[in-house]
């Protein structure tokens, strides 16, 4: 199955743990249903979240990506 890895650089860590991004995330998820999975997370190095999506839809994989992305920064 295609997975796409996406690295946000960003100032606080904690973003993800904010509304905006919790239904953002919830968002991309529903859009991606039973057809993939959406794995999003801090790194553990250094100042970046990681959003990583895996589906054979392309072309969803970087829709729920953009969702959360406009999400954090």
């Amino acid at each position: 199955m295609p997975q796409v890895l996406e690295n946000v650089t960003v100032k606080n860590k904690d973003i993800i743990n904010k509304n905006k991004c919790k239904i953002a995330i919830k968002k991309a998820n529903k859009i991606m249903k039973k057809k993939g999975r959406i794995l999003v997370r801090k790194s553990g190095t250094e100042p970046k979240i990681r959003i990583m999506a895996e589906s054979d839809n392309k072309s969803l994989i970087f829709k729920c990506i953009k969702l959360i992305k406009q999400s954090i920064k």
